[in-house]
C-alpha cells in the first residue's frame, strides 16, 4: 500500500513539474439557437428560433502535461435571438427579441495528437443581463452546460471548432405583455473560436 501511495504520489509531482504553462486571449463567432420547451400550447404556439451570430472573447490557460491539457477559460459573450410568438386570441405575431450578455467559464480537458487536438469539458455561465422591454423572465444566475470539440494548434495559433449545449435552463418562465408563459429555456452554440498564446 505504501509503495501505491508512494508511486501514485511521485507521479503527481512529476506531472506537474513536467507541466507548461500557456497564457492566451481568445475571441470568436458562433451560431446560437434558444429552444423553448414546455410552452402551455393551449395559451400559445411558438416558432423554433434561427441559429443567430453571437459573438464572444476573453482569456485561457493551458496546462500542459505529457499525457493531456487542461485549459480554463474566463469568455465574455453576447447572443441574439429572435423568436415569434403566436399568442391565443391575437392574431399578430409578437417578435420576441432574446438579447443576453453572459460571462462563461468552460473547464476544457484535452488530447493533442500532433498538431490537431480533441477537447470536452464543463462550462459554466453566469448571466449578466435581463430580457428588456415588455419581455421579461426569471432568469437564473448561472447555469451549467458543456463544450466538446476539435482543433488545430499552429505555433502560437489555436483554431477550435466546439459545440455547445446545456445541462440546465437559464428561464423556467416567460413574461409576454403580462402573461406568464411557464418555459424550459436552453441555448446550444457552434463555436469557432481563435485563440493566441501571449506567453
Amino acid at each position: 500500500m505504501k509503495k501505491l501511495v508512494s508511486s501514485l504520489a511521485f507521479l503527481l509531482i512529476t506531472a506537474t513539474m513536467s507541466a507548461q504553462l500557456d497564457l492566451g486571449l481568445r475571441a470568436g463567432l458562433g451560431l446560437a439557437q434558444t429552444g423553448i420547451s414546455n410552452l402551455e400550447t393551449a395559451q400559445a404556439a411558438l416558432e423554433t428560433a434561427d441559429r443567430e451570430l453571437s459573438f464572444h472573447a476573453g482569456i485561457y490557460i493551458k496546462v500542459k502535461t505529457p499525457v493531456l491539457f487542461i485549459q480554463p477559460e474566463v469568455i465574455f459573450s453576447q447572443l441574439n435571438q429572435s423568436i415569434n410568438l403566436q399568442q391565443a386570441g391575437v392574431s399578430e405575431l409578437r417578435n420576441i427579441e432574446l438579447d443576453m450578455n453572459r460571462v462563461d467559464i468552460p473547464l476544457l480537458i484535452g488530447k493533442e495528437l500532433g498538431p490537431l487536438r480533441i477537447m470536452a469539458g464543463p462550462v459554466y455561465t453566469a448571466n449578466l443581463s435581463d430580457l428588456s422591454g415588455d419581455i421579461s423572465s426569471d432568469i437564473e444566475a448561472g447555469t451549467f452546460g458543456y463544450q466538446l470539440g476539435l482543433g488545430l494548434e499552429l505555433s502560437k495559433l489555436i483554431i477550435d471548432l466546439r459545440y455547445e449545449g446545456a445541462f440546465s435552463p437559464w428561464a423556467s418562465n416567460l413574461i409576454v405583455d403580462q402573461t406568464n408563459y411557464q418555459v424550459d429555456m436552453r441555448t446550444s452554440q457552434l463555436l469557432l473560436c481563435i485563440g493566441f498564446e501571449l506567453f
